[in-house]
């Protein structure tokens, strides 16, 4: 049978008409390649266009800010002091003490919505009655706002009709009322686990997903071989769920940097300062004492630790990725 035949390749060494090529598939340069990308641009220019408006142009407006002395009208941007705010950014020990608590706030959040997370996931996962309903009030969290979730623990915590205490006290653990907001320890562990209890939803449906594309036959083949439900879990289900957990990592790492609305709805950076990370600092000095200057150049010390953080993540990841292809 000749080549033509089999409708894979003519002999001119042209694809056959039932290979299903289209002109212009592999060249760049081809008309038709050129109105697909055209076409494509088309498509997605409503979305870089509100993407532009809506980060673009108020990150540029931020890094000029920074480098001015704006008045606290903000009708003009004052006087050009340089890297000034800066310095004075970085030579405060008000900002020091809330990247510290920023940090501990960051890896709380960071290491508890992904294993919480993993751990929902891979329940849900497994086969019980009322599973389908559970995998429907997972949503619920994920998909309620970070104030109003902020709200909600803040009258879960109240020292006086909250029902922290009364869960507390029913199940032995204490006697009588405490307001745990008003202590330092407790208020910066109780925001981490609010945070934590919102994205541990989003993670855990990430996480889900992929497990729900996970082959059936690799689990059974491994027990079929004698492995145990650990062994299954490190050396089948953890790396092929690697690609989801570094997406989930690095969201977490970008959000505990920025988390603002819970810590500020429900102690607004109290008591003291015990609960202030930096984006509560920002969120002063731009809108409550005014410094446009030195609030705007902490908004950008803060996004590049934020991305710093987040390109860190994405390195240690692809680390591992490599280590774990050449073992």
């Amino acid at each position: 049978m000749s080549p033509t035949a089999t409708g894979t390749m003519a002999p001119t060494g042209r694809p056959a008409a039932g290979s299903g090529n289209r002109p212009g598939d592999t060249d760049r340069n081809h008309p038709a390649a050129r109105s697909r990308r055209r076409f494509g641009l088309l498509m997605t220019s409503p979305a870089i266009v509100i993407l532009a408006a809506l980060m673009v142009i108020p990150t540029v407006i931020t890094v000029v800010y920074s480098v001015f002395r704006p008045p606290a009208s903000g009708r003009h941007l004052g006087p050009f002091v340089g890297l000034s705010n800066y310095g004075t950014v970085l030579s405060s020990e008000v900002f020091w003490k809330s990247a510290l608590t920023t940090l501990l706030f960051s890896i709380g959040f960071v290491v508890g919505s992904t294993v919480l997370g993993l751990a929902i996931a891979v329940l849900l996962n497994q086969r019980f009655v009322g599973r389908g309903l559970c995998r429907t009030l997972l949503i619920i969290p994920w998909a309620m706002p970070w104030l109003v979730l902020g709200i909600l623990w803040r009258w879960f915590a109240d020292g006086d009709v909250g029902g922290l205490n009364v869960l507390l006290t029913g199940i032995g653990l204490q006697d009588g009322q405490r307001d745990y907001l008003a202590d330092p320890t407790s208020a910066l562990i109780l925001v981490t686990v609010a945070s934590i209890w919102r994205q541990a939803s989003f993670a855990g449906i990430l996480f889900l997903a992929g497990l729900q594309t996970m082959p059936t036959d690799m689990a059974e083949a491994a027990q079929l071989d004698g492995a145990g439900v650990w062994q299954r879990f490190r050396y089948l289900t953890l790396p092929w769920l690697r690609p989801v957990t570094a997406t989930v990592t690095v969201l977490n790492v970008i959000y505990a940097f920025l988390s603002f609305d819970v810590i500020f709805a429900m102690t607004q950076g109290g008591p003291g300062d015990a609960t202030q990370v930096l984006s509560i600092v920002v969120y002063r000095q731009l809108f409550v004492v005014t410094n446009i200057g030195l609030g705007s150049a902490l908004a950008v010390v803060l996004a590049v630790l934020a991305l710093l953080g987040g390109l860190l993540t994405v390195r240690l990841v692809a680390r591992s990725d490599n280590g774990a292809v050449t073992r």
